[in-house]
Parts: C-alpha cells; structure tokens; sequence
C-alpha cells in the first residue's frame, strides 16, 4: 500500500463503512486506517479476516434500521459503499433491496443523527453521451426503463438529495466509473475480465472499451471529501477510456489480438452460453454488459472531482499492470 496525504489527518475521528467487504470498501478502510481514523465496518455474512486495532466490525444488514443505528452511534461520517452490482444475471428484486431500500434504511439513521453522508453512487446512474460529446456531472438520470443496475443508482441518488435540500442533510455523491485495481480479492466483475484475459482463457477480445478508474485513486477521493467535499454536490471520479484491445495488449505484448464486434456478440449470446454451460470459464458477457460497452462515453470531464476533492488519476497502465501483479501473487 502506498503513502497518502498525510494533511488530511483526523485523528480518533470515527467513521462508518458499509460494503467494508466489497472491493472498494475494503481498500477503502484499509485506506482510512493508514490515515489513522477509527472505523467501524458493516458485514453481513462471516467475520471477514481482516483484523486492526482501530478496526470494528459490526454483523447486521443494510436494510436493518437497527443495524445502522449501531454503526453510526459514535461516527461523525458514513461512507455508503454497499452496492449489488448487475449485468444482467442478478435477482432484480435484490438488487433493488439492497441497492435502493439499503439507501433508504442509511438515510433513515442519518436523520436526527449529526453526521456527514459520502454516498457512492455510479457514472452508470446517468444517461450516456452521444457522438463522443463530453461526459460530466450534468447528465440526465436514466429511469425504470433502463439496465436494473443503473436505475436503482439513480433512484438512489435522487433520494440523498431530496434529505439534503428537504431536511438539510449533510451529504455529497461520488460517482465513479468502472473500478478496477489491486486489491480485488473475489474478484470483480472487471477485475475477473482481465483474469481471464490473462489466463488466455478469453480466446477474443470484445470491440469497444470503458472508462476505468483505479480503485486506489477512488479510495484517496472518497477521504479527501470527508473534509473538502460540499454537501450536496456530485462528483464524478473518472479515469482514462481504454479499449479491450489495449486491455489485452498490455497483458500479452507479443499475442496478436483480434476484437470482435458487439452486434456479433450479442447475436452469438445463444452459443457463447451453451459454450459457459460446458465449460468452466466465468466470462462475463451478457446482452446488458455488452450494450453498456457499446454505449460506453469516451470523452469524461471529472475537473469538479480534480479541482474540489482532489481527485488524482493514474495511468491505466499502471492499473492494468498492478492488477496484474497482484493476481499473480494471488494464484
């Protein structure tokens, strides 16, 4: 792990973590810890192996009033990461459970409390661009006739603003787009693409890319606006777009690659199932996963984020690379 801002200090101020098992939460505690503040984290199934002095882990489900109760009682900030991502293969009722009803159930707790929400929304909570035009906070949310997922991001975030300007809640929104980076211990969904393409066992690469940003540059944002954050504002956290094809360039420099275009793929879905169904391969292409590629911006504006929290950005190289190196480790 590397060294942080160390100006941003606050020492024995306590801070509350949901989704502290997640891919993000975890590097997101591990990054407050190094920065010497007390945490309390939410899980919801076994005791997670991760063990801190200034670390408490508190059993209980997001959308268990009492749970949250219990987990902010001593916290002046909440960090919202629980999050139930979907491409298409989840349960929508759960994904809305957890990822609405939970939002509801934080800020419930939050209402006579004194503390400081960061909600961790999604770039995926907003209407894409067209024609490679710019990408920033000002976008449309998308609605019920939209991917699950996405929808229940831009519920939720609709429904922190309404308390911030109907009863004064203090809270911002960050809004990162594709996290990928070390550590990424299940793994994630990007995280398990680039596994695969590693491993070679993703034979073709898909025609298209992603804006993808590191998870540690996520994690340094999300702390940086504990203290420079401006209660109700948006912040997008963006990185760099890369395409699959430079993806796997990076993996493999001396493979020849060959992309495939998104029509034929989700035409071939049929066979590309039968063939996971025989197989055991865990690629991650599904109609929804293929359509958010396809509609995927380019050209993402994240100067609020730069400017205001402080948000820096990393090659995706190095991301890539890093990533790769953990894996290995990991194997």
């Amino acid at each position: 792990m590397e060294k942080h801002n160390q100006n941003l200090k606050m020492p024995q101020t306590q801070i509350s973590v949901t989704g502290g098992t997640g891919h993000l939460g975890n590097c997101v505690i591990q990054y407050l810890l190094e920065s010497d503040f007390l945490v309390t984290a939410l899980f919801n199934n076994s005791i997670p192996e991760f063990e801190h002095p200034n670390l408490t882990w508190i059993k209980g489900d997001i959308t268990d009033l009492d749970s949250i109760e219990l987990l902010i009682k001593k916290s002046t900030v909440i960090i919202h990461c629980a999050s139930l991502i979907s491409v298409g293969n989840q349960d929508k009722t759960e994904v809305y459970r957890v990822n609405v009803k939970g939002t509801k159930t934080i800020l419930k707790a939050c209402e006579h409390k004194k503390i400081r929400l960061i909600y961790i929304s999604s770039s995926a909570a907003v209407k894409e661009t067209i024609n490679d035009a710019i990408y920033n906070e000002n976008r449309p949310y998308k609605s019920n006739k939209d991917f699950c997922y996405d929808w229940t991001k831009a519920q939720s975030e609709q429904l922190v603003l309404r308390d911030v300007n109907e009863k004064g809640l203090d809270a911002i929104i960050i809004r990162p787009t594709s996290i990928v980076g070390p550590p990424d211990h299940r793994p994630s969904y990007f995280g398990q693409t680039i596994k695969d393409m590693m491993l070679n066992t993703m034979p073709i690469t898909i025609k298209g890319g992603y804006n993808v940003v590191d998870i540690r540059d996520v994690a340094q944002t999300i702390i940086n606006s504990i203290k420079l954050g401006a209660s109700g504002e948006v912040y997008l956290a963006s990185g760099f777009y890369i395409s699959f094809k430079q993806i796997a360039e990076i993996l493999n420099p001396h493979k020849k690659h060959y992309s495939i275009p998104i029509g034929l793929l989700i035409r071939s879905l049929p066979i590309i199932k039968l063939y996971q169904r025989i197989f055991p391969v865990k690629w991650l292409i599904t109609r929804e996963s293929l359509i958010t590629v396809k509609r995927a911006p380019k050209i993402m504006d994240s100067s609020k984020a730069i400017k205001h929290i402080n948000h820096q950005i990393r090659p995706t190289s190095e991301t890539i690379n890093d990533l790769l190196d953990w894996f290995k480790k990991e194997l």
